[in-house]
């Protein structure tokens, strides 16, 4: 075998043993897209809720409310500090 095939070979292999279990299951992987999108535009929902009296708020965007799903409340203050400092 050439050394082209091997390494297609071995590519396949490491996706396979990285990302194996959202090739058997893609809507597993859908699901938990959404459930953490969901759970961040709840989240950046309520904190502009709390904070529309003060009129600080962090926009409703898609790469905010997927960085607060998948960081949770650590991201929500990250993104708090980006806001002020920038």
């Amino acid at each position: 075998m050439s050394f082209e095939v091997l390494l297609v070979y071995f590519l396949l292999l490491l996706l396979v043993a990285f990302g194996g279990k959202y090739l058997s299951s893609p809507l597993q992987f859908g699901l938990e897209l959404l459930f953490k999108g969901g759970s961040g535009f709840l989240l950046l929902f309520g904190f502009n809720l709390l904070t529309r009296f003060t009129g600080y708020y962090l926009p409703l965007n898609l790469y905010t409310i997927f960085y607060c799903g998948f960081l949770g409340l650590p991201g929500l203050i990250s993104l708090c500090f980006l806001k002020t400092w920038l």
